[in-house]
């Protein structure tokens, strides 16, 4: 799956890069568009619970955070760093400046295995999160909604007895 993957998102940058045929330079603009969204993505959360706490908004960002988690656990890692660092010819990846922060050796298995672990607790915590807001807001309508529905039930014409 991991290599299906790998080779499908980099015939997928191939294709959408049609114009750039220097691989290091397609793998600088795919790492620079992948720090982007990385990083909006976690702006946008923080947004969406401070500044504009739509529930839509939240679902949306949590569906995706979960689509990322699942393409994280299922493909051993993230497709897009591993299609960077084949383009380029490196091994950094995302995570690397955080782990020589807390001066963790940046393996292979190090990166994955924190970089999974990191999408897990997020996904875990916006599950949590997404959950109470689903019965904060939705379920608390319940009880009037089937009151009221009760109360058309025993107001439609009963029929004519024969």
């Amino acid at each position: 799956m991991e290599t299906y993957a790998v080779e499908w998102t980099e015939w997928a940058v191939h294709t959408l890069m049609f114009w750039e045929t220097d691989d290091t330079r397609k793998g600088k603009i795919v790492r620079a568009l992948h720090h982007f969204g990385t990083y909006a993505l976690i702006t946008m959360i923080v947004v969406s619970h401070t500044i504009y706490p739509a529930f839509w908004l939240q679902t949306l960002l949590y569906f995706f955070c979960v689509m990322v988690w699942v393409q994280h656990v299922l493909t051993n890692g993230c497709v897009i760093s591993k299609v960077e660092q084949k383009l380029l010819g490196d091994k950094e990846s995302f995570i690397d400046p955080y782990l020589e922060l807390f001066h963790i050796e940046a393996t292979d298995d190090s990166k994955s295995g924190l970089l999974t672990l990191g999408s897990t607790i997020a996904v875990l915590m916006m599950t949590l999160e997404w959950f109470s807001r689903v019965h904060h807001k939705i379920l608390s309508q319940v009880p009037a909604l089937v009151a009221s529905s009760l109360q058309g039930i025993r107001l439609l014409p009963s029929s004519p007895s024969v």
